[in-house]
C-alpha cells in the first residue's frame, strides 16, 4: 500500500481488552527525544507530505524525515499520525458497510488502520511517524552527523490485524487454505469493549493490491505443508513406500521453520553504509537462531538500540517478510511506526 493524501477523522472507540503473545513494557519518549509533538496535527488524524519535513529542536536535535509524492496521489516515505484504532474498520464488515460504499470510502476505511499504531493499551506517545518503505524512501537525515542512541518502533494496526487474524476474520476457518470465511460465524470485533452480539459480524481488510492475506500462523502452516509435500514426492519418486513418504512428510513439516516480519535499519555516513540493525515486528518459533523460542506479534512500542551504527547522517528503514507472492513482493504492507528518536549529545 502507498500513502494517499487525505485527513481522516476517526470516530471509532478505543478498546483496552486485548492481550497478545508477548507482554512488552509500555515505552514513552523522554522530553529530550525527537517526538514530533511540536508538529501541528488534529486529534485522531493523520497527515501526508509531498516533500521532506523537519522535526526536532536545538534541545533534542534536528532531523529531516523523507516523504515522496510518487504520482497519482500516492506517497512513500513518512507520514505523521496520532491515530490508535486497533479493531477492524466497521465499514469492512458486510453487515455494517453501507450498500453504496464508494471506492474513496473503502480506501478511507483501510487507511484508518494503515495510519494507526497498534498498542495493547491507549497509545501515550501522541504524534508519531508512519513509514512506508516502498522505493527505499523511508529514511531520515541528521542536521549534524551523530550517534542515534535508540528509536521506538511499532506495528501499524493494519499489519497487526493481518498478521494476527488475516484479511478475513470470522468464527469459521477453512483448514485447507487457512483463511477465515467471510460468510462464516460472526465474531466480536477485536478490542471493542461492547460485548453485545448485535455487534458481532465477519470482517474483511484486504492487503496490498486487494490481496487476501492469511494470518502469520496460517502462512507458517501452508509453507510447512509445501516443504513436506516436496519431501514426500522425492521419497515416492525414488521408489519409497507411501508409509515412508508419510514419515518423511511429517519430519520435514516438523523441522521446517518460517514466519516473520522484519524491520532493518541501515546507517550511512557521507553515502557509505556504517552498519545495520534488524528488529522483528513478528516472529514464529525456530526462525531466529539466537532466540528460537520466540513467538510474538509486536503489540506495543519497542526500543531499538542503534548505537552500533556509529556516526551517521542518515538512517534508512527497510522491511522484509517470509510471506511473499510469486514475484517476491511482500503480502503484508510495508508499513511501520516510528517515534522517540534519541540522538547522543
Amino acid at each position: 500500500m502507498k500513502f494517499k493524501p487525505k485527513y481522516i477523522v476517526a470516530i471509532i472507540s478505543l478498546g483496552l481488552l486485548f492481550s497478545c503473545e508477548e507482554e512488552l513494557e509500555l515505552l514513552v519518549p523522554y522530553p529530550n527525544d525527537i517526538t514530533f509533538n511540536e508538529l501541528t496535527l488534529g486529534r485522531f488524524t493523520f497527515k501526508t507530505y509531498n516533500e521532506p519535513f523537519v522535526a526536532g529542536d536545538n534541545e533534542s536535535g534536528i532531523i529531516t524525515a523523507n516523504a515522496v509524492n510518487t504520482g497519482n496521489g500516492t506517497h512513500s516515505g513518512f507520514a505523521l499520525s496520532n491515530q490508535n484504532l486497533r479493531s477492524y474498520p466497521w465499514y469492512s464488515s458486510p453487515k455494517f458497510a453501507p450498500t453504496s460504499l464508494s471506492e474513496t470510502e473503502k480506501q478511507q476505511s483501510i487507511d484508518s488502520s494503515a495510519y494507526s499504531v497498534y498498542t495493547y493499551g491507549v497509545n501515550r506517545t501522541e504524534n508519531y511517524l508512519v513509514g512506508n518503505t516502498t522505493g527505499d524512501n523511508a529514511y531520515f537525515t541528521l542536521e549534524k552527523p551523530g550517534v542515534v542512541e535508540h528509536v521506538l518502533v511499532a506495528n501499524t494496526s493494519y499489519n497487526y490485524l493481518l498478521m494476527q487474524y488475516g484479511s478475513v476474520y470470522s468464527g469459521t476457518i477453512d483448514s485447507q487454505t487457512q483463511t477465515w470465511l467471510i460468510n462464516g460465524n460472526p465474531v466480536k470485533n477485536p478490542n471493542i469493549p461492547n460485548t453485545s452480539t448485535d455487534y458481532y459480524a465477519t470482517f474483511r481488510l484486504p492487503s496490498t493490491a486487494d490481496v487476501e492475506a492469511v494470518r502469520l500462523s496460517g502462512h507458517v502452516i501452508l509453507e510447512k505443508r509445501k516443504v513436506g509435500e516436496i519431501v514426500r514426492a522425492a521419497v515416492l519418486d525414488s521408489g519409497g513406500t507411501e508409509a515412508e513418504g508419510e514419515t518423511a512428510y511429517k519430519a520435514a513439516y516438523k523441522d521446517y521453520s518460517t514466519g516473520y516480519l522484519k524491520l532493518t535499519m541501515e546507517g550511512y555516513l557521507n553515502g557509505n553504509k556504517t552498519g545495520e540493525v534488524d528488529e522483528y515486528l513478528a516472529l514464529k518459533p525456530g526462525v531466529d537462531p539466537v532466540n528460537p523460542e520466540y513467538n510474538f506479534t509486536l503489540n506495543d512500542w519497542r526500543k531499538v538500540d542503534l548505537t552500533s551504527l556509529g556516526q551517521v547522517d542518515k538512517v534508512l528503514f527497510k522491511m522484509s517478510s517470509s510471506y511473499v507472492d510469486a514475484q517476491g513482493k511482500m503480502i503484508y504492507p510495508t508499513l511501520f511506526c516510528l517515534d522517540g528518536i534519541r540522538l547522543s549529545k
